[in-house]
């Protein structure tokens, strides 16, 4: 082969390959997943919702959250409102072109037993999607699974219809993990053990300026890394992003949310890195349950890519991405409560 046809060759093979990042989250979580793909929709592919409402639904406002969110006393979240704001944001900068929402893949789940986050919110944030074009093939939804404010598993947790109750993890016979994971990524190859000693953790708040007691994030974050996907650029591994809900933070459960939600069984066998980011209880800005802020206690620009969580959050994906990470095994004592 001539030399001109080899650095032709060599001009149009990729030096590294970009992750492929997907997100996901149950209740508080939900939301900050929903915002979290709206804003960086240049680079998230994918998104699992499970027992969460729309972008911008509580409006900065705690009441909204609590009574429009949450509950529905105020009146069901609206579809032409969250797309009305997404629009505004997109059209000065603030978050990625809405236009990307289109080819997405979307995951949502609600639970017939879900006093907490009423099954008309979920609704809603499943016609937000429905109006932003998402074709139908790929959006998958689950509204009919008897399950209350919980994250639904195979064969760990509470009871499938305990309404709300800590770990706020349910066995209801249902691998969502595995379902939403294959219908974000898939197909994807069976599951296999997950190996405890993968599970890794490092300082999500390295270089924060931002007022730490406000950030409200934990020093520690995780992440579940199957070998030889420490540098997932270069080894070709995907990421994928888990935001726990209220009060299950690490100092709630320890590591019950990381290891026995089902993440990371598929992780192993699909060359995933699930990435566990870490809120924390803060009294100071009215976030006792350690929360992901979906309402504004950080900064009016919450929902945003330069929303204080939303902008380190997405800083710590690319320096995953890029293998910038310095990892430690994860210890906890009393494990899997």
């Amino acid at each position: 082969m001539s030399f001109f046809k080899l650095a032709l060759v060599a001009f149009f093979i990729p030096l590294s390959t970009f992750a492929s990042i997907t997100v996901s989250g149950i209740s508080s979580g939900a939301y900050m997943a929903q915002q979290f793909h709206a804003a960086f929709s240049n680079d998230v592919d994918g998104v699992g919702i499970i027992a969460g409402g729309p972008y911008y639904c509580a409006k900065g406002k705690m009441i909204d959250a609590l009574n429009r969110c949450m509950k529905t006393s105020l009146g069901v979240p609206q579809v032409l409102e969250s797309i009305a704001a997404a629009e505004k944001e997109a059209r000065e900068g603030r978050i990625d072109p809405v236009h990307n929402l289109t080819s997405s893949k979307v995951y949502v789940l609600g639970g017939t037993s879900d006093s907490t986050v009423e099954p008309k919110v979920v609704q809603a944030v499943i016609d937000t999607y429905k109006a932003w074009k998402v074709p139908s093939e790929n959006m998958k939804t689950e509204t009919s699974l008897n399950v209350g404010h919980a994250f639904p598993t195979e064969n760990f947790g509470n009871a499938c219809t305990v309404a709300s109750q800590p770990p706020f993890i349910s066995k209801c016979g249902r691998d969502i993990a595995g379902e939403m994971l294959n219908h974000l990524m898939g197909p994807l190859q069976p599951k296999a053990l997950a190996n405890p000693t993968r599970l890794m953790s490092f300082n999500q708040l390295d270089g924060v300026t931002f007022d730490l007691d406000r950030l409200s994030m934990y020093k520690t974050a995780y992440a579940y890394v199957p070998l030889g996907c420490e540098n997932p650029e270069r080894a070709g591994c995907r990421i994928h992003i888990a935001f726990h809900g209220c009060k299950q933070t690490v100092d709630d459960l320890k590591d019950t949310f990381m290891m026995k939600t089902g993440y990371n069984e598929w992780a192993e066998s699909n060359r995933i890195v699930v990435f566990y980011p870490q809120a924390q209880k803060n009294m100071l800005v009215n976030n006792p349950n350690g929360c992901w802020d979906w309402w504004g206690y950080t900064k009016e620009s919450y929902h945003t890519r330069s929303g204080p969580q939303m902008e380190r959050v997405f800083s710590l994906v690319q320096k995953l991405n890029r293998g910038e990470i310095k990892f430690t095994p994860a210890f906890f004592e009393d494990q899997n409560i």
